[in-house]
């Protein structure tokens, strides 16, 4: 398993966390208060996924498909859309919110469109 891949599951990992951990125990964490920045949170979360698993594919198999690519973001997709109803069904004081599901799926689509150019430098092929 290529480092990419390690680094895709620890964040995937890493958003779970984030997104299990009840609604008490965020209130004491704002910091911070700006409009639209848990939107923020959640477009970066699944913009990096994305990025570290298209890593992983493009150091495994030299080069990826259209085919791979949309497979790669649906699985995103679908990973955001699965917690997002599990905050509403499962996790205590949390919510499901079709906005967070949005802010998921444009950072992985983003990502997606955007690959090629990020791991053509060399500064970004050395992080993911």
């Amino acid at each position: 398993m290529n480092s990419s891949y390690i680094k895709a599951l620890i964040w995937a990992t890493l958003i779970f966390i984030g997104s299990t951990i009840s609604g008490d125990s965020l209130d004491g964490v704002k910091f911070i208060i700006i409009p639209g920045l848990d939107k923020v949170i959640h477009f970066m979360w699944y913009f990096v996924l994305c990025l570290l698993i298209l890593a992983g594919v493009t150091k495994q198999k030299g080069k990826q498909t259209v085919k791979q690519i949309m497979l790669i973001t649906l699985l995103c997709f679908v990973y955001g859309g699965l917690l997002e109803i599990l905050q509403g069904t499962v996790f205590n004081k949390r919510s499901q919110d079709i906005f967070d599901f949005i802010a998921n799926c444009s950072g992985a689509l983003i990502a997606s469109i955007t690959f090629g150019w990020f791991y053509k430098r060399k500064f970004w092929r050395k992080l993911i």
